[in-house]
């Protein structure tokens, strides 16, 4: 699309519908029947058209839709290969005649490079990053609906690819199986109130005591499975239920905080994780604060461990909920596993009370001369900032130590014993 252009043509009858793309595709297979050779087909996920809708209108994304379509027709794809757009964000292409995998996967690899090509909006350069999965016939299937859907479980695979390219592999396809009812039993459970809580103490280097306790939510009869929290708060979202899983899990952290009080005679800060986006509600510091009423607990007395952190990026609503929770007096901890440097950038200007910072990723390192220099630079940093620095995923106590040496304030300690229910929790430390 050259610079200024407005919308171009819609595109020409060899862009078949469903059915027509059936139809064809149906051909081409009985002609490798019968010849013996392979046929691949690409599902090629645009992944761009929806944002140009929202910012340019409908008539811009069906410009570059086409356009997208164009290149491949030009620039790729042979004269009897077909082309056909499925949906608004999806191009599906089949390669009639194709020697093996390697060949439709360098085939692929020059589709992303004509589609890869930068666009101009006006005067915005844009580009597609689309994803292709990737199915042959006949050694994925020979009928057509079948070969599309293992491109399409293909092409999500590809998203998480540097590549953004995938084979057909039939673990994919069980994996986004698995994922969907295992989404599908999670949503249940939040809207029945059947997850419950496992808690897991946190202990302070300097006192030599159990200071804290991260909360975790988890599922299942017998051994209870630990869900994180981004996925439990995604089901929510799916079901429209998550100021009611924000309220019930902050209840019951905070039930158990002034249960650990009277029972167990722990004064105990307690932890509970939120995803970043939840920022976006405007209603959670209210929410926060009713909870903080009804057990009658000092707002110091909660952690709310944030993750997610680069969505806060650019987000004024998120950040005047934050400052909203640091007037209410809880404690604000930054706990992002994937933390980028934009990420500590944002610690200077966001009211964060501590970093935390998981060993599990890097335990063959921990120790090491180089390593404990860095590790002791992001406490330095972090204590400059006046913040506290909690290490989780710490493997045993000599590890404790060389991070007392280093000037850690806080560690979790999975070798201490995984998380355990209320009652567990009072019986291990109690007294």
């Amino acid at each position: 699309m050259s610079e200024g252009a407005g919308p171009e043509p819609a595109p020409g009858a060899s862009d078949s519908s469903r059915a027509s793309l059936f139809e064809a595709l149906n051909r081409c297979i009985a002609a490798r029947r019968a010849d013996g050779r392979s046929l691949a087909v690409f599902l090629i996920d645009a992944g761009l058209i929806g944002c140009i809708d929202a910012v340019w209108g409908y008539q811009f994304g069906d410009a570059v839709r086409s356009r997208m379509a164009g290149l491949l027709r030009t620039e790729v794809l042979r004269a009897d290969d077909i082309v056909a757009e499925l949906g608004r964000e999806e191009i599906a292409c089949v390669l009639s005649t194709v020697d093996s995998s390697d060949v439709a996967l360098l085939a692929a690899e020059k589709c992303l490079r004509a589609l890869n090509a930068p666009m101009w909006m006006g005067d915005e350069e844009i580009y597609a990053r689309p994803a292709i999965g990737v199915a042959m016939c006949p050694e994925h299937g020979e009928e057509p609906e079948s070969l599309l859907q293992q491109a399409k479980s293909a092409c999500l695979a590809a998203r998480s690819l540097p590549s953004a390219i995938a084979l057909h592999a039939q673990e994919d396809t069980d994996a986004e199986a698995s994922n969907l009812a295992r989404a599908s039993r999670l949503r249940a459970a939040v809207s029945a109130e059947a997850l419950g809580l496992l808690f897991q103490p946190q202990y302070d280097l300097r006192a030599g005591t159990i200071m804290g306790v991260e909360s975790h939510l988890c599922w299942g009869e017998g051994e209870m499975e630990i869900v994180p929290a981004a996925e439990a708060f995604a089901a929510a979202e799916s079901g429209g239920l998550v100021n009611e899983l924000i309220t019930s899990v902050l209840n019951r952290a905070l039930r158990n905080c002034s249960e650990f009080r009277y029972s167990a005679g722990l004064d105990l800060r307690i932890s509970v994780n939120l995803p970043a986006r939840l920022l976006l509600l405007p209603e959670l510091p209210d929410t926060v604060e009713r909870a903080l009423r009804t057990w009658s607990l000092r707002p110091g007395r909660l952690m709310l461990e944030i993750g997610e952190i680069p969505v806060l990026n650019e987000k004024p609503l998120a950040q005047q909920t934050l400052a909203r929770l640091k007037e209410i007096g809880v404690k604000l901890s930054m706990d992002d596993t994937a933390m980028t440097l934009s990420s500590l950038f944002r610690l200077a200007t966001l009211p964060f009370h501590e970093i935390k910072i998981d060993l599990s990723e890097a335990r063959d390192l921990f120790g090491q001369p180089k390593s404990d220099r860095i590790l002791q630079s992001l406490i330095e940093l972090a204590h400059q900032l006046r913040l506290d620095i909690a290490v989780l995923g710490v493997p045993d106590e000599a590890a404790i130590g060389r991070l007392k040496e280093l000037g850690c304030d806080y560690v979790q300690a999975d070798f201490k014993g995984p998380p355990v229910d209320p009652a567990g929790f009072v019986d291990r430390h109690a007294g």
